[in-house]
């Protein structure tokens, strides 16, 4: 018999046992943040807290952060008991699922700097593991959205984003969790490598993809049962599922991709007058943006090809794409529809169609 695991969000569980519980131990951990916010997080009667310890930005361009975890006393159950093959799983933990939800809703950066455990005392001392981030400064013409000042504030808004998340029905969560952690991972590659920006964005939309559903004219064998076109006592099982995976998880995955975009992009194009109308993408230019964008990250991934980056000037802090019509690199020319929108565009885009993607299977909890 398969053991029915819990695969909601660990922290989520945790939080459970913690009120079923009289006794607890807490665990500190230091964040730093390109980002000045204030105000303090206590989520659950302090299960969860968060707020800033400094006000001057260190050596790195950074203020330090303190996030406070509480957790059940070690002597629980052990979760081993109920894991099976399609179990929950985010090796970051709790903090590391923390830290990528703070990155969606605040749409910045946070990086683990140390964590603390234990207590000073006779019996016993205070324990801190260090860590070494990679934090390269970026100018905030990379992009302004995730360097503002005075706009955000822990005490407002995060309690009631936590509270959504732990309504969502649990078949969401694993993919919820890996498409928060990838937009986190690409939002640290901003300035070290935003080739790597581009694929980090487009994982993180391919976690949700799975419940995007093609049409007929996306896919001609829609609504067609996988048994019925795969008939042949030829093949033997192992080979009919290797064919039924591609079948499902792999073909389309660009329609998908571009679908869901599409979907949930709703709200993102406000229109307006520009001074610079050819750097700006609209969303009649939003199909080949995405086509762009996937094509030359599977290009990536799977043949080493090089990307056609728009390339950052500081006058073009407000622009979607830089002016150039073509490019030409060695002897490589570039036509203009494989050049890539910046990057600060694309996560942009991203995080909005993540949080009306959430906003509307919260509201399928409700109803």
């Amino acid at each position: 018999m398969t053991n029915q695991s819990d695969n909601r969000m660990g922290w989520i569980r945790n939080i459970e046992k913690l009120e079923k519980t009289t006794s607890e131990y807490t665990a500190e951990y230091e964040l730093a943040s390109e980002s000045q916010i204030f105000g303090v997080l206590d989520y659950k009667n302090g299960a969860i807290q968060c707020g800033i310890m400094t006000f001057k930005k260190d050596s790195n361009g950074t203020y330090k952060y303190l996030l406070r975890i509480k957790y059940p006393p070690y002597n629980e159950e052990p979760h081993f008991l109920k894991a099976n093959k399609s179990g929950y799983l985010f090796p970051e933990g709790i903090p590391g699922e923390l830290i990528s939800i703070l990155f969606l809703f605040f749409q910045c950066r946070f990086f683990l700097i140390a964590a603390y455990s234990g207590d000073l005392s006779s019996n016993g001392l205070k324990l801190k593991t260090e860590y070494f981030p990679q934090i390269k400064r970026c100018e905030p013409y990379f992009d302004p959205d995730m360097f503002p000042d005075g706009k955000r504030n822990f005490a407002v808004g995060l309690v009631d984003f936590l509270e959504k998340l732990a309504r969502i029905n649990d078949q969401y969560h694993q993919r919820l969790i890996l498409g928060f952690y990838n937009y986190a991972r690409a939002l640290r590659e901003f300035g070290i490598d935003e080739e790597m920006v581009f694929i980090r964005l487009v994982s993180s939309i391919e976690a949700f993809t799975k419940w995007v559903n093609l049409s007929e004219n996306d896919d001609l064998f829609s609504g067609v049962n996988f048994e019925n076109i795969i008939q042949s006592e030829r093949l033997s099982a192992s080979q009919k599922e290797e064919l039924k995976n591609i079948f499902f998880n792999v073909r389309k995955a660009k329609t998908r991709f571009a679908n869901f975009i599409q979907l949930y992009s709703k709200g993102f194009f406000t229109g307006g007058n520009f001074r610079a109308p050819h750097t700006r993408i609209k969303k009649g230019d939003l199909k080949k943006a995405l086509s762009a964008i996937y094509d030359s990250r599977s290009n990536y991934l799977h043949q080493g090809e090089t990307m056609y980056l728009s390339r950052h000037m500081r006058s073009g802090h407000k622009w979607d794409t830089d002016p150039t019509t073509g490019m030409i690199i060695d002897n490589r020319h570039f036509s203009v529809d494989k050049k890539l929108p910046y990057a600060s565009f694309f996560q942009r885009l991203v995080r909005h169609c993540i949080m009306q993607f959430l906003s509307e299977i919260s509201n399928l909890e409700n109803t």
